[in-house]
């Protein structure tokens, strides 16, 4: 999904659960120039290859930051990327991969807030209990406060879709109406929005 930030005058991409395909890396990595922001809501890793999900983290590092020799990158892990060790971020488990992305100074990498141009983006770890994801939540809304301007959360699991909602959908929907970013973006739901009834939700990337 590709949009244009009215407010920002930014054009960002977003995709999610690329599952360790490799020539979707590679695709995103083609299209990356026509965008000033490419976010990647999580997923990845797959937890079903054959090879070790540390080797895949290795290879899916690696592409991560040829992406961001083309265009700035914003990344949240998503609940097939638990490869290799947590660490401690901010008084909130990381994984160690992950915490690595951010030494590139054009990657937003996951547990993290930065301000992109004039668009402050907050990335929230998929395996982080809901008091630990309010820790960079709360810094985003601060700093949203403080500076004004528009504020996009990335965040693996989307808000409630419909009837059969899991608890995680509705811990998303409850983190968008507590804290009403101007942009949440997810992913997860791999048949969305093709599911029937589906509307765009506020806050959500339809207002992108």
């Amino acid at each position: 999904m590709g949009r244009q930030c009215a407010a920002s005058s930014m054009k960002i991409l977003l995709t999610a659960d690329l599952h360790y395909r490799l020539p979707w890396f590679q695709w995103l990595i083609d299209q990356a120039p026509k965008y000033d922001l490419v976010c990647v809501a999580g997923d990845f890793l797959d937890i079903f290859h054959p090879e070790p999900r540390e080797s895949q983290a290795r290879e899916v590092s690696a592409l991560i930051r040829e992406l961001a020799q083309r265009t700035r990158v914003a990344v949240c892990s998503g609940n097939h990327d638990d490869a290799g060790r947590l660490i401690t971020a901010d008084r909130a488990p990381v994984y160690d991969w992950f915490a690595r992305l951010g030494d590139h100074p054009k990657i937003t990498t996951d547990g993290s807030t930065q301000v992109i141009d004039n668009l402050i983006v907050t990335t929230v770890p998929y395996h982080s209990s809901r008091a630990e994801k309010s820790i960079w939540l709360d810094r985003g809304r601060s700093i949203r406060m403080q500076r004004g301007g528009q504020w996009m959360v990335l965040h693996h699991v989307p808000p409630s879709v419909g009837p059969n909602d899991s608890g995680e959908e509705r811990e998303a929907a409850g983190i968008l109406a507590a804290y009403q970013p101007d942009y949440f973006l997810a992913g997860h739901i791999h048949q969305f929005p093709y599911l029937g009834g589906n509307a765009p939700l506020k806050g959500s990337a339809e207002r992108l």
